[in-house]
């Protein structure tokens, strides 16, 4: 095959289909916030805030309670289990209650997927970036929640682009069509 050397208009933004999104479990306020800016770098695992939750809590005392009191009810303790993995509570943290028999008063989210962080909403970053000289503004923009922010459940709280897999959107006319191939 013939090598030829084209030349057309375009852009490489995020494949929108990789992209995730991170929602709030529970209503509550934000305590701590890991994530200041957006197109911040994440990896999956990764503490992205801590969340205090009076429902939360409570089902945690709940468990406990349970524990405390009834410890052969092992459907209603299952359940209670289920009930805080439904929370967003993680196996790990789960285990830590069970073995310290405290409440904690805070939930931590982690990220689920690696990437960079985004406004949940911000809908292809890429394409809104300006020229040149105002890219670092913009990816020094902070993320409008803030410590101290209440949140509610099921609430959207970022978007996760992952960086690994990334479109070309290019303009090409008929005549370089022949020229292109996957």
């Amino acid at each position: 095959t013939e090598k030829v050397d084209l030349e057309f208009y375009g852009l490489v933004d995020y494949n929108e289909n990789a992209a995730e999104i991170i929602s709030a479990r529970v209503s509550g306020r934000i305590d701590k916030l890991y994530l200041k800016y957006r197109f911040e770098n994440i990896s999956k695992g990764e503490k992205l805030m801590e969340i205090y939750s009076p429902e939360l809590v409570t089902a945690e005392k709940d468990l406990l309670f349970l524990l405390a009191n009834d410890e052969q009810n092992n459907s209603l303790i299952e359940s209670a289990k289920q009930k805080l993995i439904f929370l967003g509570i993680s196996e790990l943290q789960l285990n830590e209650l069970l073995k310290n028999k405290k409440a904690a008063s805070t939930i931590t989210i982690y990220s689920s997927y690696s990437g960079h962080i985004h406004q949940s909403g911000d809908k292809s970053p890429m394409r809104n970036m300006e020229p040149v000289m105002n890219q670092s503004a913009q990816i020094t923009e902070p993320l409008s929640l803030k410590e101290g922010m209440y949140v509610e459940k099921s609430q959207s709280l970022f978007m996760i682009y992952n960086t690994d897999d990334a479109w070309v959107l290019a303009n090409i006319f008929p005549d370089q069509q022949p020229y292109i191939h996957r």
